[in-house]
């Protein structure tokens, strides 16, 4: 390999792996987002030796990375919410009806409150895990005819 082809062999493949983050990320939404922590450090690992427009790509898909992930742990932090508060229900429930501890615990659904608190964690549970994935498969889309057509992320290109 010539020098001259050397910078532009290392420029192909920066393209290639930031086609294949996006794939990942785009992916992310259907394998519970394992694949997303793949194109990040992949991602992580390559944007200091990539060459423009690749450089500017990998800084996007950090970024989509990390902004997913706070939607889906204010997603996952809203459930875990919902379900202290059915526990804290349930136990005052059973607390008031003499209970004596779980072996002696029956329950009927239609003794179980469903309140405002309740229903507003489970809502924002589910509009924040929706964001979350909605974002991971648009920016993957947008990114990807982005670095399809050799335009760099962050600016447009002028004419």
């Amino acid at each position: 390999m010539s020098i001259e082809t050397e910078p532009a062999a290392r420029r192909e493949t920066a393209r290639n792996l930031a086609f294949i983050n996006y794939a990942l990320l785009f992916s992310a939404f259907f394998f519970a987002g394992a694949p997303a922590l793949v194109a990040a450090i992949i991602a992580y690992i390559q944007r200091p030796s990539a060459a423009e427009p690749a450089r500017g790509h990998f800084t996007f898909q950090i970024r989509m990375f990390w902004i997913a992930f706070v939607l889906a742990l204010l997603a996952g932090i809203c459930a875990l919410g919902a379900v202290i508060h059915i526990l804290v229900s349930l136990y005052g429930l059973a607390d008031s009806m003499g209970w004596a501890g779980f072996d002696d615990m029956e329950v009927v659904i239609g003794q179980v409150a469903i309140d405002a608190t309740l229903l507003g964690l489970v809502a924002a549970a589910v509009i924040l895990a929706f964001f979350s994935g909605l974002w991971l498969i648009a920016a993957s889309l947008f990114g990807a005819v982005r670095l399809a057509s050799d335009q760099p992320m962050g600016q447009s290109r002028t004419p």
